[in-house]
């Protein structure tokens, strides 16, 4: 087994969340083949007939079967819980006509402990309607709400639907939870083409000079009775509108494939649909990596903060630490404390040991964000390959505690060469490389007092001291950016802008960035802005060590971008934000971003900060034209689809149950509010409770698989074979053999079918995992598909895995043939028997009377033919990793030197980065030098074998409504 691998969901676990019998399993009956591509398909120009014709409206709705025979353990039809008014197709009768007259302004108390209520419109006549709810403990002091009418803030281009109404709170007051405004418009106003997904929100807030179009948040409405209902984060002035041209036909284009992902594949499946949206219609990221920048803010601001700089608390070698974090949901992470998760809903075991191989797998992915090398897109300067290819004892042996250490030095660059604004300003301090990794409870946070055990390659840290090691509080440096003031265009902070107050003016420029307000500000956007016409943030161009005078690279130090004339990025961290989802959205051609769709999810107690991250997303999305729904949990997003709490399944009675809700969907799931047990379950975690995962699941596909219009429903009676494999070949981009998962359709194999081809959806998996770790998806897809409740597609499962696809290391720590003996690889002297940890070399610990490596789980006496086996296989399995610096397969040449060290056939399985590709093209290969595997080619060379192999839809352009 691999160690820290994720853990896939088990099929089981999630049937029993929702206790229907069956569940996802096919009939018993079913049968599972291993696809080949040499399988011979239907001639690829063949025009196969189409299922359905295409619905007319920007998105497909299957056909309303009510008989439709759920053998897979669903509940009747009729015993489907009520469905709200808006997701039914029957005539609810007249809509309503409203008075169009505003009329006295409504008052009510609201009070900080039991918020209060405000409606407005109750007497005839009176006003057109609207009410604001404040929940318990939102107010920060007790207020009179007023509600009243105000000029039109729609912008040129919309018709309002319904007037302006103000919030006022007297006196001023801030909401720490968000209020609920419900405004009510005179139904026959709206054409009936125009649909709840064309409405937008406009907002005036209360102390901002401009109108904002934010995502609209727990939308609950009836546009047949007039109703919006909305969660605000503050008041202000609110009004909504459609566009005039909205629901007019336009001619779009469907390619007919989808990609998402999941956690390491959610950042991929953003990033490669908006770089490549000619391949894709929809994307769908779940849980991931889905805005660069706040994560560059995230990792540089507190993962790799919290020590004193030059001239802060007692000095560079010190511990200053961070304020609070400034989102309520973020974790307070530093670099001491790297947030841990424990629940059952993690993923994972992410400790620190985790965390350094994330650090270093985006160093592969994209270069070295902390520290530029001209010579390696991985390496820090003055960092030689050679170092990859010790031992992880000999390069951590500075770590050594006690008498008897044999204590290689570090690579160190001595005083006077390495310069750093913050912690090394006069060069006056060594500057080493150095071990971190977990090193006991609690887990995440760094002890200081025991020896690190794992190499973390791509940093450098400022030996104050001088005594070769990293200690508690020597600071790592982070040279990212030359030193700039993140105060937008007009390069002026906020309080120092005329008309400036705190309270009731905080943004007189209204040049302030806010994912939800503002998304297009670029004062405290994280980004450095050159806006053209002569505005630009100001910085200092002293180069990227942010001290004046000091040696460049060309001249044989280590700086890079003094005195150039321009603001420098380290240019890998230029690569990294280049790959932005957001940034790319926003650049792309109109047509595009009117094409495609996203669906987008992110646990509010994720470890990686991932539903903060994907609403920086959801921001840039709307701030670039899209119109974004954001629902908070999924009782927000089922409106009574399924009772609180349980799992929600497609039923024939709910029609697309998700698709007419705005253009794109965030959905942050997990309740703030979760008591202790439920937050130990895993509620808002990065895969969330059983319940919760298979939710995120369920939803996503039910919005996907109703989108592409002329489905085959088609249902399947009986028992329906699920053609399942992993297909191996030759990307020409990629350079070597290149593996998939698929899934193909219930029926794609019946000689009835040969004419019929299906659209494609790919799922990228997760950090650590193969295409093999997600069964759950194809049994969940199989089923719904043979029932017809959604269209039958081609799933996906690209390879994102840099290792080998196999399970067992030769230095893993596990007994895996079960011979009483634990793995061991060419570790020597070292694994040797012990009384106490004074008779174990280096960072070795004495455990169970034996020296292990403190990345063996459970010590004790090694295997003598632990990596005999010349053909890569030891105990019995293979050897997974080929990056562990230890000769496995002894034939005396070392990982890195080794190519294909598994002897495998099908796949070259010496490892390109430490557990995951993150699906672009690397700059770095794994010893360093420049020119790694480009995992990007291998997906566009995959998408046209799929369409050489396979019956897949091809792309054509349809009338649909706009």
């Amino acid at each position: 087994m691999i160690p820290n691998r994720p853990r896939p969901l088990p099929l089981a676990a999630l049937c029993a969340a929702i206790a229907l019998p069956g569940c996802l399993v096919p009939d018993e009956r079913s049968t599972t083949r291993w696809v080949s591509p040499e399988t011979p398909e239907a001639d690829a120009d063949e025009q196969p007939p189409q299922a359905d014709a295409a619905a007319p409206m920007d998105v497909a709705v299957p056909v309303d079967d009510a008989a439709a025979n759920l053998d897979l353990g669903l509940p009747p039809a009729d015993a489907a819980p009520p469905v709200p008014d808006s997701m039914l197709e029957p005539d609810l009768g007249p809509p309503v006509e409203r008075p169009a007259a505003c009329g006295t302004p409504a008052t009510g108390a609201a009070t900080h402990a039991g918020g209060g209520r405000v409606e407005a419109g109750v007497d005839a006549g009176s006003f057109v309607g609207a009410a604001v709810d404040v929940p318990a403990d939102a107010l920060d002091v007790d207020a009179t709400l007023m509600i009243a009418c105000a000029d039109a803030i729609v912008r040129d281009g919309f018709t309002p639907l319904g007037p302006a109404l103000q919030i006022t709170a007297s006196p001023a007051a801030k909401l720490g939870r968000r209020a609920r405004v419900t405004l009510v418009f005179s139904a026959p106003d709206k054409p009936d083409r125009v649909e709840d997904r064309h409405l937008r929100l406009f907002w005036k807030p209360s102390n901002y000079g401009y109108v904002a179009e934010p995502p609209v948040m727990d939308l609950v409405h009836d546009l047949r009775a007039g109703t919006f209902s909305f969660e605000t984060p503050a008041f202000g002035t609110f009004q909504i509108g459609y566009a005039n041209d909205a629901g007019e036909p336009v001619q779009r284009r469907f390619t007919y494939k989808a990609i998402g992902g999941v956690s390491m594949g959610s950042g991929g499946a953003a990033y490669l649909g908006m770089k490549y949206p000619q391949y894709f219609d929809y994307l769908i990221p779940l849980g991931g990596l889905t805005d660069q920048a706040y994560m560059l803010h995230y990792i540089r601001n507190r993962l790799m903060g919290g020590f004193c700089r030059d001239g802060e608390g007692d000095g560079i070698g010190s511990w200053c630490g961070l304020p609070a974090p400034t989102n309520p949901l973020e974790h307070a992470s530093d670099y001491l404390y790297w947030y841990y998760d424990d629940s059952e809903g993690a993923g994972g075991n992410f400790d620190r040991s985790e965390y350094v191989k994330i650090f270093q797998d985006l160093a592969y992915a994209y270069g070295n964000l902390l520290l530029y090398n001209p010579e390696s897109p991985y390496l820090p300067p003055g960092t030689p390959a050679e170092d990859l290819l010790l031992d992880w004892g000999t390069r951590c042996s500075a770590e050594c505690r006690g008498d008897d250490c044999q204590v290689t030095p570090p690579r160190t660059l001595p005083p006077g060469t390495f310069f750093d604004d913050e912690y090394n300003p006069r060069g006056e301090y060594p500057v080493i490389a150095f071990c971190d990794g977990e090193d006991g409870d609690p887990r995440g946070v760094l002890s200081g007092e025991r020896p690190n055990a794992v190499p973390l390659e791509v940093a450098y840290a400022v030996d104050v001291d001088g005594n070769g090691r990293r200690d508690l509080h020597e600071p790592v440096i982070r040279n990212m950016y030359e030193p700039y003031r993140d105060h937008g265009c007009d390069a002026v902070a906020s309080p120092d802008e005329p008309g400036y107050d705190p309270e009731t003016n905080p943004d007189p420029h209204g040049d302030d960035y806010d994912w939800y307000r503002n998304p297009n500000g670029t004062e405290a956007n994280f980004v450095y802005d050159d806006c053209g016409m002569g505005q630009a943030e100001a910085y200092d161009d002293l180069g990227l060590d942010g001290v004046a005078g000091t040696p460049q690279f060309e001249d044989g130090g280590y700086d890079h971008g003094e005195g150039n004339g321009r603001f420098d990025y380290n240019p890998n961290v230029a690569r990294y934000l280049e790959r932005n989802p957001g940034f790319l959205f926003r650049d792309l051609p109109v047509e595009d971003r009117e094409r495609l769709r996203i669906w987008a999810d992110g646990g509010v107690r994720d470890l990686f900060n991932f539903s903060i991250d994907t609403a920086h997303f959801s921001g840039h999305l709307q701030g670039a034209g899209q119109n974004v729904r954001i629902y908070n949990d999924f009782p927000k997003l089922f409106q009574g689809l399924v009772d609180d709490g349980a799992a929600f399944f497609p039923n024939a009675r709910h029609k697309d149950a998700f698709g007419r809700r705005g253009q794109s969907i965030f959905l942050s799931y997990g309740n703030p509010d979760a008591d202790a047990f439920d937050v130990s379950q895993g509620d808002g975690a990065h895969v969330g409770t059983v319940v919760q995962a298979l939710n995120r699941f369920m939803s996503m596909f039910e919005w996907v698989h109703n989108r592409w219009p002329g489905g085959d429903y088609s249902k399947i009676e009986g028992a329906f074979n699920r053609e399942d494999g992993v297909v191996f070949f030759d990307s020409r981009r990629f350079g070597k053999t290149y593996r998939f998962g698929i899934s193909l359709p219930p029926g794609y194999g019946d000689p009835a079918n040969a004419g019929v081809r299906y659209p494609v959806l790919l799922v990228l998996h997760g950090y650590g995992q193969g295409p093999e770790d997600l069964p759950v998806t194809g049994a969940i897809l199989a089923a719904q598909m043979a029932s017809g409740l959604w269209q039958k597609s081609i799933v996906v499962f690209p390879e994102g895995f840099c290792g080998a696809a196999a399970v067992f290391q030769c230095n893993d720590g596990i007994d895996n043939d079960g011979d009483g003996t634990v793995d061991s690889s060419a570790e020597g002297a070292l694994r040797r028997e012990c009384s106490t940890d004074d008779d174990c070399v280096g960072t070795y610990r004495c455990e169970n009377g034996w020296c292990c490596s403190q990345e063996i789980a459970v010590c004790g006496p090694p295997d003598p033919d632990c990596g005999n086996n010349r053909e890569g296989h030891s105990e019995g399995g293979g050897v997974t990793l080929c990056s562990d610096g230890v000769d496995n397969d002894r034939d005396g040449r070392l990982d890195l030197e080794d190519e294909g060290c598994l002897g495998s056939p099908g796949q070259d399985s010496e490892a390109d980065c430490k557990k995951g590709a993150f699906y672009t093209q690397h700059p770095s290969a794994k010893d360093g030098s420049p020119g790694g595997p480009d995992f990007e080619g291998a997906m566009i060379d995959m998408l046209e074998y799929l369409d050489a192999n396979y019956r897949t839809k091809r792309p054509e352009t349809l009338t649909v409504p706009r």
